[in-house]
């Protein structure tokens, strides 16, 4: 049978399990138990219809249909009936890492976004003495280097308690506020995201290659090493999660508006709950051990394991999931 034919004899099928599927997601229950066997019944089919689309070879854009109904199917007919713990654990085990990678092309086109302004204009200020002041004022480039002055007397003693439980507050505030506004943002057709994104690359790139080109790289590093594994991170995905917002909203594509639409933000809320976790746990990072005072060599040693975590997190986890369903 070709694949216009299949889909045709088995459209009717997918669409009765769609809407089931966005029934159930936005009500959280079923009307009564022959609602339930019907479900399942879908879901069983569904998973037939992908086990013979991929061993007939059929389109990828197919087969990537079939593969996300079965897997929401696959979360209500399992994962509901699990505890909320549960349920928690498997979003940051599977669910999370699965939607960073099934949405690739935003976090690379996300990534692409955050680095090149920021090598340009290290760039730039490794050429001119005056350029940081372009960027920011005086007063903001003093404050920086007095924060990472290596000289400055502070640089010796670690903060009490009571500073780092309300330096937590604000990394917390500050972080999750950039994550917000850079998510939010993708309802302006994705313009408002990539102008975020641009402006925090170029302000965190500015810091970064001045302080550097001055000398002040040996308190710099070491102390946002650990905590920026997470938070550079977490500004990547919360691009890429803007960016999926805006396309919902603007390119439905093949699918109805309404139906895109509903996927875009249902997809999109799921990598918003990740990364606004990442910054939670960075400013964590930065409140009680980036302020720490070991041999630079210990927190590079620790930065650069938490790198290699986080990298793997995203590459790795979440991977034998799909092999496991049916079909």
């Amino acid at each position: 049978m070709k694949e216009n034919q299949f889909i045709d004899k088995r459209e009717d099928s997918w669409k009765s399990f769609e809407r089931a599927l966005n029934e159930y997601e936005r009500t959280r229950k079923v009307e009564n138990p022959t609602s339930v066997e019907h479900f399942v019944d879908l879901y069983r089919a569904v998973s037939h219809d992908l086990t013979v689309a991929r061993t007939r070879h059929y389109g990828a854009n197919l087969i990537t249909r079939l593969n996300t109904l079965v897997l929401r199917g696959h979360n209500l007919v399992y994962v509901s009936r699990t505890g909320w713990l549960e349920n928690i654990f498997r979003f940051y085990t599977n669910t999370f890492p699965r939607e960073v990678r099934k949405h690739k092309k935003w976090v690379l086109t996300s990534l692409v976004l955050f680095t090149l302004p920021w090598l340009v204009v290290s760039y730039c200020i490794s050429q001119s003495d005056t350029f940081i002041y372009s960027v920011m004022d005086r007063s903001m480039v003093a404050s920086f280097e007095r924060m990472y002055d290596p000289s400055a007397p502070w640089q010796g003693y670690s903060p009490d308690p009571s500073s780092r439980l309300e330096a937590l507050a604000g990394y917390i505030f500050n972080n999750t506020s950039i994550g917000l506004v850079t998510f939010v943002s993708g309802i302006g057709l994705g313009l408002l995201t990539v102008f975020v994104i641009l402006v925090n690359s170029v302000f965190l790139g500015s810091v970064f290659a001045h302080l550097t080109v001055i000398g002040y790289g040996s308190t710099l590093y070491p102390f946002v090493i650990g905590h920026g594994a997470l938070e550079l991170t977490a500004i990547v995905i919360a691009g890429a999660a803007g960016l999926r917002l805006a396309a919902a909203l603007y390119f439905p594509g093949n699918l109805g508006r309404q139906t895109a639409l509903r996927k875009g933000i249902r997809e999109s809320m799921t990598l918003a709950a990740g990364f606004f976790t990442m910054f939670i746990l960075a400013a964590f990072i930065e409140a009680f051990w980036s302020p720490l005072h070991f041999p630079n060599i210990v927190k590079y040693v620790v930065g650069g394991i938490l790198w290699v975590l986080v990298l793997s997190y995203f590459l790795l986890v979440g991977r034998n999931e799909i092999s496991r369903l049916p079909g």
